[in-house]
């Protein structure tokens, strides 16, 4: 699967087109993980985002050959994953509520999330809750997003296994994608920070 190239060069960042239409975009961020009683590591990574119609395809790249693959409405809700280091077929999510479910500040709504196999097999089966915590504005790269701020927990088995996390996530609605995100799993804390957007898109492979 190849990716084209569009050059920064080629294409002056419109920030009116970015929340006017659906021309792709690419977000970098530094990918922060801390461990107690451990020095914090930072990565570079790139989210490729293409949306059509009422589908949001998102590539987060590590690399030209490592990289994950979402579907769905938005970056809340995907439907369909698959990570390149695991060319077996996407996985697939499905959800006890739909993408586009009001949520008021301060009052959660729970909800069930399934994510089976390419062959159909359950890998996790899991309960989570999603809170819309507040709503603000978010600059970067000269352009201003309206955002709005979740947490979401998971609670469930993967391959029978117990896994539980929360996250908190900011989310720009305009642009359907999650801009920002502090996942913790355990006394394991990942932040996910924003450093530009742009048009300027890695090659993948």
């Amino acid at each position: 699967m190849a990716i084209a190239s569009w050059p920064g060069s080629l294409f002056a960042l419109d920030c009116a087109a970015l929340t006017d239409t659906d021309i792709p975009f690419a977000l970098a961020s530094e990918v922060t993980t801390r461990r107690p009683g451990e020095a914090s590591t930072t990565r570079l990574q790139q989210m490729q985002v293409f949306r059509r119609g009422g589908e949001v395809t998102t590539f987060t790249v590590d690399s030209p050959t490592i990289y994950l693959r979402t579907r769905g409405a938005d970056s809340l809700f995907p439907v369909e994953a698959l990570f390149s280091t695991e060319p077996t077929g996407p996985r697939k999510w499905s959800y006890s509520i739909g993408p586009t479910v009001y949520l008021a500040r301060g009052q959660p709504v729970s909800y069930s999330a399934d994510m089976k196999r390419a062959d159909g097999t359950l890998q996790m089966a899991a309960r989570m809750t999603l809170e819309l915590l507040e709503s603000g504005t978010f600059e970067l790269s000269g352009c201003r997003f309206k955002v709005l701020k979740y947490r979401r927990t998971l609670e469930g088995l993967a391959d029978r296994h117990p896994v539980s996390n929360s996250e908190e996530l900011t989310f720009a609605p305009v642009l359907r994608t999650t801009l920002a995100s502090i996942l913790r799993t355990g006394d394991i804390e990942v932040v996910s920070a924003p450093t530009a957007i742009s048009l300027d898109f890695k090659h993948i492979e």
